[in-house]
């Protein structure tokens, strides 16, 4: 056997991930259980039960998913009181504006106070 090919057992259990697509996913998802997934394939041989119980990958629940989310959002988005958010927004501009010129007011009244205490010349 040259360097190049995989041993017999290894070659096996290659065609049968490419025949299982959860198992592929699986290994997809984690690399690490390749090892384990191995050893329960020389182990158990691929009849056992243990390979039908793997959870399915279906993208398509996923998209599923995705789009409920995206429902529920635009849900949302219609129940909300967009000209109460606007006055929000301006209440908390406001609010930002004065904290504003109080810490203006500060900065020049300490530099009164800095410019104040001199040292008188002696």
């Amino acid at each position: 056997m040259s360097t190049g090919e995989l041993h017999p057992s290894v070659q096996q259990f290659k065609a049968f991930v490419d025949q299982h697509p959860s198992v592929k996913n699986q290994l997809r998802k984690n690399h690490k259980l390749i090892q384990s997934y191995y050893e329960k394939f020389m182990i158990l041989g691929e009849d056992d039960p243990f390979w039908e119980n793997l959870p399915e990958d279906d993208k398509r629940s996923e998209s599923t998913k995705k789009m409920d989310w995206l429902k529920q959002l635009g849900v949302l988005m219609e129940d909300v009181n967009w000209e109460e958010v606007s006055k929000q927004i301006d209440e908390l501009n406001g609010a930002i504006g004065q904290f504003q010129q109080f810490m203006t007011d500060v900065r020049k009244t300490r530099e009164k106070d800095e410019q104040e205490f001199e040292y008188p010349y002696y």
